[in-house]
Protein backbone atom coordinates (compact mmCIF):
# COMPACT_ATOMS: atom_id res chain seq x y z
CA UNK A 1 0.00 0.00 0.00
CA UNK A 2 1.16 3.49 -0.56
CA UNK A 3 1.71 6.22 1.82
CA UNK A 4 -1.39 8.45 0.17
CA UNK A 5 -4.21 5.60 0.38
CA UNK A 6 -3.07 4.85 4.13
CA UNK A 7 -3.79 8.34 5.13
CA UNK A 8 -6.76 8.48 2.62
CA UNK A 9 -7.78 5.20 4.92
CA UNK A 10 -6.93 6.77 8.33
CA UNK A 11 -8.92 10.08 7.42
CA UNK A 12 -11.71 7.92 6.77
CA UNK A 13 -11.44 5.80 10.31
CA UNK A 14 -10.89 9.01 12.26
CA UNK A 15 -13.98 10.98 10.27
CA UNK A 16 -15.85 7.83 10.99
CA UNK A 17 -15.33 7.82 14.82
CA UNK A 18 -15.82 11.57 14.64
CA UNK A 19 -19.17 10.90 13.00
CA UNK A 20 -20.09 8.51 16.03
CA UNK A 21 -19.33 10.45 18.52
CA UNK A 22 -20.99 13.40 17.26
CA UNK A 23 -24.22 11.08 17.31
CA UNK A 24 -23.96 10.13 20.88
CA UNK A 25 -23.27 13.59 21.68
CA UNK A 26 -26.00 14.61 19.90
CA UNK A 27 -28.44 11.97 21.33
CA UNK A 28 -26.91 13.26 25.23
CA UNK A 29 -27.86 16.55 24.52
CA UNK A 30 -31.39 15.50 23.32
CA UNK A 31 -32.44 13.73 26.46
CA UNK A 32 -30.54 16.30 28.49
CA UNK A 33 -33.34 18.46 26.89
CA UNK A 34 -35.76 16.42 26.99
CA UNK A 35 -35.35 16.16 31.12
CA UNK A 36 -35.55 20.04 31.02
CA UNK A 37 -38.66 20.64 28.75
CA UNK A 38 -41.06 20.22 31.45
CA UNK A 39 -39.13 22.92 34.18
CA UNK A 40 -38.33 25.33 31.30
CA UNK A 41 -42.19 25.18 30.01
CA UNK A 42 -43.22 25.85 33.59
CA UNK A 43 -40.25 28.36 33.80
CA UNK A 44 -42.06 30.12 30.55
CA UNK A 45 -45.62 30.10 31.79
CA UNK A 46 -44.59 31.52 35.40
CA UNK A 47 -42.55 34.22 33.03
CA UNK A 48 -45.69 35.47 31.14
CA UNK A 49 -47.86 35.76 33.90
CA UNK A 50 -45.37 38.10 35.49
CA UNK A 51 -44.98 39.60 32.38
CA UNK A 52 -48.97 39.80 32.58
CA UNK A 53 -48.94 41.25 35.99
CA UNK A 54 -46.41 43.77 35.23
CA UNK A 55 -48.20 44.79 32.12
CA UNK A 56 -51.43 45.21 34.11
CA UNK A 57 -50.90 46.02 37.89
CA UNK A 58 -54.46 46.46 38.30
CA UNK A 59 -55.76 42.96 37.33
CA UNK A 60 -53.12 41.59 40.37
CA UNK A 61 -54.58 43.69 43.07
CA UNK A 62 -58.15 42.45 41.46
CA UNK A 63 -56.62 38.63 41.55
CA UNK A 64 -55.64 39.30 45.00
CA UNK A 65 -59.03 40.77 46.48
CA UNK A 66 -61.00 38.45 44.79
CA UNK A 67 -59.23 35.64 46.54
CA UNK A 68 -59.50 37.39 49.78
CA UNK A 69 -63.14 37.94 49.76
CA UNK A 70 -63.91 34.40 48.09
CA UNK A 71 -64.30 31.56 50.83
CA UNK A 72 -62.31 28.66 50.37
CA UNK A 73 -64.90 26.00 49.13
CA UNK A 74 -65.68 28.37 46.26
CA UNK A 75 -61.97 28.83 45.61
CA UNK A 76 -61.84 25.35 43.82
CA UNK A 77 -64.78 26.05 42.09
CA UNK A 78 -63.90 29.51 41.15
CA UNK A 79 -60.50 28.73 40.07
CA UNK A 80 -61.76 25.98 37.53
CA UNK A 81 -63.89 28.56 36.55
CA UNK A 82 -61.83 31.15 35.74
CA UNK A 83 -58.91 28.18 33.77
CA UNK A 84 -61.99 27.31 31.25
CA UNK A 85 -62.39 30.94 31.03
CA UNK A 86 -58.77 31.46 29.97
CA UNK A 87 -58.31 28.49 27.49
CA UNK A 88 -61.91 30.00 25.72
CA UNK A 89 -60.43 33.31 25.55
CA UNK A 90 -57.12 31.66 24.69
CA UNK A 91 -59.00 29.46 21.77
CA UNK A 92 -60.92 32.26 20.20
CA UNK A 93 -58.07 34.57 20.23
CA UNK A 94 -55.79 31.95 18.46
CA UNK A 95 -58.73 31.64 16.05
CA UNK A 96 -59.25 35.50 15.79
CA UNK A 97 -55.55 35.86 14.79
CA UNK A 98 -55.61 32.96 12.45
CA UNK A 99 -58.61 34.71 10.62
CA UNK A 100 -57.02 37.66 10.05
CA UNK A 101 -53.62 35.82 8.64
CA UNK A 102 -55.94 34.50 6.17
CA UNK A 103 -57.72 37.93 5.29
CA UNK A 104 -54.03 39.52 5.10
CA UNK A 105 -52.61 36.57 3.01
CA UNK A 106 -55.69 36.69 0.66
CA UNK A 107 -55.63 40.55 -0.12
CA UNK A 108 -52.16 40.18 0.04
Amino acid sequence: MSWPSERLQEIARRRELLRARSAAQRAAIAGTLQEWRKPLGIADRVSRVVGLLRAHPLLFFVAVAALAATPRGKLVSLVGRGIVVWRLWQTVAGLLAERQDRKQTESG
